[in-house]
């Protein structure tokens, strides 16, 4: 399906008088809209998982526990700017006799924003996902181009949105949905051309790196750069030291082999590379990851086009120079289906060869057997940013490798001691994003009411009188929302007299 040039520039302009509409609303009027939209998901019904189901191959209980961190996703954030904690209303006050003036300072939404549907979760990161939630908190109307592996799904999500627009009266152009791949009578895809356009202001995306990276350059060679927020390739490496390999070799081999494979790999904190010193205690990892990944059924992976760069990036990596096969699932796969696999390689040839560095999205890891420390600690020096890192370890080993640890704190957003990175709470302490390449902004989340941040700007007012001020800022303090007035943080109103 393509779509005509004159259409998609419609689209923006829609978004950029929505967003004058959308200046005007409190962060009140917004979290009602959201609670409206939380409950109208909340409404659908086996149709939507059915359909889901039939377009991406997910099981019904990850659907539906998929569906319900979405509707979470919704009513959180709504609470989350409700109480006013990402307008960051700051007010200082004037003070004549020391030449002060009134100044006061809080957050609104940037403007119109493109957002890029997911493939791997079709609900929490797509259409209805948390980019579109977090933006429209923030203030800002959105463009969903609709990915293309679950389009009647993106579909219904959208119709959803629309139904609470209308039912609020809100401007069209507040949320609107695209499909398609081409711009018509021209090779320039609709996603592209999107994010060229003057009126669009940022753009959120979770996807592959080339993917991420070609918007972030379409982004920044504009006349007037924007911010793309984008959550690309990773990793998720795990370190795993003497002493818990001592105590826990099995279970850990265990507990890696079903993070390894859990939604047949399809999750972008999949921990793609585990790393250890030789010994005796890591022989019985390797026993016993070799059995739980034979044991491990094959599975339909999201997509045909997923699957295919499975397939082709699994073996480009298996058959690079030094690197064997570990184990491999007994189940036959059929076509669609990834087959887990685990390769092995040495800190040595890892070291000197980048392809071995790269991601393989689905059920696939590389075990990395070190003859040293000093090898491990080059690892974690030459490792490219990540969304995780995981150190399994004793306190004793942490104690021991403090070097490691430090310099794995450039590397990451997230780090873990112990557990496994599989599974992204969406709370407010959650960081999900990191250092480049896995995302373009390590400043930012794209999980969890602070990734409202994203998509807000600081404006602030000189001497303004009282009634031209935004709710936020007014003497009155009529959404009872704490604010840091003269440095104090307050819910009380400011007598206009002092």
């Amino acid at each position: 399906m393509n779509q005509k040039k004159e259409y998609l520039d419609q689209y923006v302009d829609l978004a950029a008088e929505a967003y004058q509409f959308l200046k005007s609303t409190t962060v009140r009027d917004r979290a009602k809209f959201m609670h409206a939209v939380a409950d109208r998901i909340e409404s659908l019904g086996t149709e939507l998982i059915e359909t889901a189901n039939q377009e991406t191959s997910l099981p019904f209980p990850r659907l539906e526990g998929e569906k319900a961190r979405t509707i979470w996703q919704w009513r959180s954030y709504a609470n989350a700017i409700s109480n006013g904690l990402y307008s960051e209303a700051r007010i200082d006050l004037a003070n004549p006799e020391k030449g002060k003036n009134d100044i006061r300072k809080y957050n609104l939404g940037i403007g119109p924003v493109v957002v890029f549907g997911a493939s791997n979760f079709p609900f929490a990161f797509s259409t209805a996902g948390g980019d579109t939630a977090s933006a429209l908190a923030a203030g800002c109307p959105v463009i969903v181009k609709g990915h293309s592996g679950h389009e009647k799904t993106s579909t219904m999500m959208a119709k959803a949105i629309s139904e609470v627009v209308k039912d609020f009266g809100w401007p069209k152009g507040v949320f609107n949905h695209i499909l398609g791949n081409e711009v018509e009578g021209a090779k320039e895809k609709i996603g592209a051309y999107l994010v060229a356009q003057q009126g669009i202001k940022a753009v959120g995306f979770t996807g592959s790196y080339w993917g991420g990276k070609a918007l972030f350059d379409i982004a920044n060679q504009r006349e007037e750069p924007i911010p793309v927020f984008a959550e690309m390739g990773s990793i998720n490496p795990i370190f795993a030291f003497g002493n818990i390999l001592e105590e826990k070799a099995e279970a850990l081999a265990k507990e890696y082999a079903s993070s390894l494979t859990l939604g047949v790999g399809q999750f972008c904190t999949n921990p793609g590379l585990f790393i250890a010193v030789k010994g005796e205690a890591l022989e019985r990892f390797k026993s016993s990851l070799h059995d739980a990944i034979a044991a491990i059924n094959s599975a339909h992976m999201l997509n045909q086009g997923i699957y295919s760069h499975f397939e082709k990036n699994k073996d480009l990596l298996s058959n690079q120079a030094e690197v064997a096969i570990l184990s491999e699932s007994n189940s036959i796969a059929e076509s669609g289906q990834g087959r887990p696999r685990v390769a092995l390689t040495s800190a040595a040839n890892f070291l000197t060869n980048e392809v071995l560095a790269e991601e393989v999205f689905g059920p696939f890891g590389l075990l990395i057997e070190a003859d040293s420390i000093s090898e491990v600690e080059k690892i974690a020096r030459n490792l490219k940013g990540q969304l995780t890192i995981t150190i399994a370890g004793t306190e004793k080993d942490a104690e021991e490798n403090k070097t490691i640890l430090n310099i794995i704190k450039d590397k990451a957003g997230r780090l873990l001691f112990n557990g496994m990175p599989t599974g992204v709470e969406v709370v407010y302490a959650m960081q999900h994003g990191g250092p480049f390449p896995s995302s373009t902004d390590p400043r930012f989340t794209s999980v969890g009411p602070d990734s409202i941040k994203r998509f807000l700007r600081p404006l602030a007012f000189q001497n303004w009188p009282d009634q031209f001020l935004p709710a936020e800022l007014k003497n009155g303090n009529p959404l009872a929302i704490n604010r840091l007035v003269d440095g104090t943080s307050t819910k009380d109103s400011i007598n206009a007299n002092q």
